[in-house]
């Protein structure tokens, strides 16, 4: 059930439905017991959410290992990445979006939230729009400078081409969820992304190998079906806020563009955005050193990442939710229900990744088959290693994204930007450079597991940091 907070005179603040309809109330969680109910009520929508868009990933993965070749997973790992960089773009509205609603949610303030909900949809469209027109004409320039050569090369640039012909849909999608989680509505996202999943792989490996009356596209149809899934899931979220979900009724004359909501969105939102995209761009430069070890490679990497994206699935719902809750009970005026909802969050986070990373550890090859079917033995055998070296980092990433997800809900979104910086700039890059450069280049020639050693570094270190951060209090005091 999403969850909105409603004053309630002398009976105190009570959670009610999002939905105005509906009456159903309960008392605010004055028990850590309690205060667990409602985290998992909202993180587990969350939860098949994000496995929902994650299958989209994999789907693409394992028709590339299993029906093409070693050259088209690395084409899929190498545009993946770079969608995770259109991703970033879009927070330049959506974390702004949800840190507002979940405020104005809190303190009873239901016309607000609508409010910059249409907003949201209005600045989202303008960004899609300008990150589609940009990414198609410089494709092969930024795949060239992944240093993607050859069959890999074509294949990103063409699956690149094909799904960001829907980008301003995706980030509709993108913006209307985050304001539909900012209300408390998790489950939307939930049965949104498990259409998206349906269609994407009924698409996707009709299309790959030409079933039925349709063609044999071979790549191009993985591509197409996952950017045909990406545009009905974005049009279906507009047809929910069209109608009023969770109070977030959209309109055309509330998507004028107001110049106070805007800057308020884009002053909480901007300081993620450049978190995240330099979170993307040095992921990026981190790929291109692994990119000159070959193919395979980097074909291993990107299993690896679908693989370790379990662990980001997992703790994203245990983010959005204490995000919400943060957002939601600061508007209230209860800091010490805040601080216990990331608290709450933080130790569900933990306790679930450190069970990630002992299945990563311990069944590394079968994760691998599960992608390649056994076909590729020597991107098995150099890349299931790496997933042992990971396994490791569970809790750190854990800190960092439940932890981030709190910042976020308070607004405070200078700091986690801060804190990327120094770990990519200061740690994982530097070591990368040193870990991976051949001895004859003076370097100690680790390869794949010298970046990923890397990682591991960083992950500890921003870990570390983000939770001083968190521990230190200033975030409560942030204004939106």
């Amino acid at each position: 059930m999403p969850y909105v907070l409603e004053d309630e005179g002398a009976e105190g603040d009570v959670l009610i439905d999002a939905d105005e309809t509906a009456k159903i109330t309960t008392p605010l969680p004055e028990t850590t017991r309690a205060m667990i109910k409602i985290v998992f009520s909202l993180g587990i929508p969350v939860v098949v959410e994000q496995s929902l868009r994650y299958l989209v990933g994999l789907s693409d993965t394992m028709l590339a290992g299993n029906f093409l070749t070693k050259e088209h997973v690395a084409g899929v790992t190498v545009s993946s990445y770079l969608l995770w960089v259109v991703d970033s773009l879009l927070t330049i509205v959506s974390v702004g979006a949800t840190a507002l609603v979940a405020r104005m949610t809190g303190a009873g303030d239901r016309r607000s939230a609508a409010r910059i909900c249409q907003q949201a949809i209005a600045l989202a469209i303008a960004v899609g729009t300008t990150i589609l027109i940009v990414g198609i004409l410089t494709a092969p320039a930024i795949v060239r400078v992944m240093n993607l050569t050859g069959p890999s090369a074509d294949a990103a640039v063409l699956f690149l081409r094909i799904v960001l012909l829907i980008t301003p849909l995706l980030a509709c999608s993108a913006a209307g969820i985050a304001c539909l989680r900012g209300a408390g509505d998790t489950q939307s996202g939930a049965w949104v992304m498990m259409l998206v999943n349906v269609i994407n792989v009924a698409m996707s490996w009709t299309l790959v190998r030409g079933l039925g009356p349709f063609p044999q596209m071979g790549f191009a149809g993985i591509a197409t079906g996952t950017a045909c899934a990406e545009g009905i899931g974005g049009l279906i979220v507009l047809a929910l806020l069209a109608r009023g979900r969770s109070g977030l009724a959209l309109s055309v004359s509330g998507m004028i563009p107001r110049k106070d909501d805007v800057v308020r969105i884009a002053r909480i939102s901007i300081p993620f955005a450049g978190e995240s995209l330099t979170n993307s761009a040095c992921q990026l430069w981190f790929l291109s050193l692994i990119n000159r070890l070959g193919a395979t490679a980097t074909a291993a990497h990107g299993v690896a990442i679908r693989c370790e994206s379990l662990a980001f699935l997992t703790v994203t719902a245990f983010a959005v939710a204490a995000s919400t809750l943060t957002g939601q009970y600061l508007g209230a005026g209860r800091v010490d229900l805040a601080r216990r909802a990331a608290r709450t969050s933080w130790a569900i986070g933990m306790g679930l990744l450190t069970a990630v990373g002992l299945a990563l550890y311990f069944y590394a090859e079968g994760f691998f088959n599960l992608f390649l079917g056994g076909n590729q033995p020597d991107v098995t055998a150099i890349g299931a290693p790496v997933l042992r070296i990971v396994a490791f980092a569970m809790p750190a990433l854990a800190t960092i994204n439940v932890l981030n997800g709190s910042l976020r809900g308070a607004g405070d979104t200078r700091w986690p930007w801060v804190i990327v910086m120094f770990g990519y700039l200061v740690v994982r890059m530097p070591l990368t450079y040193l870990l991976v450069t051949p001895i004859d280049e003076g370097g100690w020639g680790w390869g794949l597991r010298g970046a990923w050693i890397a990682m591991l570094v960083d992950l500890c270190t921003r870990g570390t940091l983000v939770a001083v951060r968190f521990l230190q209090g200033g975030w409560s005091k942030i204004k939106v």
